[in-house]
């Protein structure tokens, strides 16, 4: 449960307003369909799936349920207000549960052949039972439009091999097998990071630069140097989670990359988070290298974009349109009150 309150954190909203919602736009009218399936990890106050709503993205149906949406949530409490409030037609579209535990669950000798409603007397085997239930239902849900994935937690500190967000970004793109293309929105602490994960993203710049002309020019070009450690942190960061997180792990799974956006902007406690948006299309044979080193150069050149706190609190812009947004979501509140 977040002590957060995301009806006033503009710096968050700047990233939706700025990143996720155009690209969700465009993505929209790529695609040629009239509603997307959208996967979330909202926090109670479901800004993201109004926005989308809101926006014309996501669309209810004859009943006002939002019948493509999917919410993965770790706290009871918090999922039975979302769904009050969101109205999917299912209750089983609530996902209660962490998602780094349900991604990353595998079958043993001792839940193989069992199932959730089996009279078992150990607790621990009982929690199993649960994970491997919702594991199995979101493999269902699967693939998705459009997915968001902002967990509470880091995907750079552990190290990848101890990462179990890491590893749950990876099943997701396993599971997005049936598809072709599909957008992510991905977030992530940048104030902890693990030396290895920061040696990680050094190394792969330093390659990257002696591979590709294309590379060494833009960042000479944009920042005036290739050394890591003498680039700002919020650009390096930015380039090294593109490079050595996001698209290392889409080109092993045979996805190309193309990012739409990079922000970084501070938490109420003044902590850096940095939001991607990226769109993957699946690579026709192998991913080919001058399409990644295209993206590559397009985020050294235009990204990321960064929002202080106290800056946000003065973009009427953003407030504006989060408190739009608000307001829709208590009208809908409202009206699901009145019902009988």
């Amino acid at each position: 449960m977040s002590n957060i309150d995301y009806d006033t954190y503009y710096a968050k909203h700047c990233a939706r307003y700025y990143a996720w919602l155009p690209a969700s736009k465009a993505y929209r009218e790529l695609v040629e369909k009239k509603s997307l399936k959208y996967f979330t990890l909202c926090a109670k106050e479901a800004i993201d799936v109004f926005m989308l709503e809101l926006e014309g993205v996501l669309l209810r149906d004859q009943n006002r349920k939002l019948p493509n949406v999917i919410i993965c949530e770790k706290e009871p409490r918090d999922a039975a207000d979302i769904f009050k409030l969101v109205r999917p037609p299912l209750k089983e579209a609530i996902l209660v549960g962490k998602l780094e535990e349900i991604l990353t669950f595998q079958d043993t000798e001792e839940t193989r052949g069992l199932s959730p409603d089996e009279d078992v007397r150990s607790r621990r085997l009982r929690k199993l039972l649960r994970i491997k239930d919702l594991a199995e239902r979101i493999g269902r849900y699967f693939p998705f439009d459009i997915i968001n994935f902002d967990p509470v937690g880091n995907l750079l500190n552990p190290d990848l091999q101890d990462n179990k967000l890491y590893q749950s970004l990876s099943r997701i793109f396993e599971l997005q097998e049936p598809t072709t293309t599909f957008l992510l929105f991905i977030t992530t602490p940048i104030f902890h990071i693990h030396p290895d994960s920061e040696a990680r993203m050094r190394s792969n710049l330093e390659s990257n630069v002696t591979a590709h002309s294309e590379v060494r020019t833009a960042l000479l070009s944009s920042v005036g140097t290739i050394a890591y450690d003498d680039i700002d942190q919020n650009k390096r960061t930015a380039l090294g989670f593109a490079k050595s997180i996001v698209t290392s792990l889409a080109r092993s799974r045979g996805w190309e990359c193309e990012h739409h956006g990079i922000c970084v902007y501070q938490s109420p406690s003044r902590r850096k988070m940095l939001s991607s948006v990226v769109q993957f299309s699946k690579a026709r044979t192998a991913p080919e290298e001058s399409v990644y080193v295209e993206d590559i150069v397009r985020v050294i050149e235009q990204m990321p974009k960064y929002y202080s706190y106290e800056d946000s609190l003065e973009n009427q812009e953003v407030k504006e349109h989060l408190e739009k947004i608000i307001e829709y979501r208590e009208e809908v509140r409202n009206e699901y009150r009145e019902e009988p």
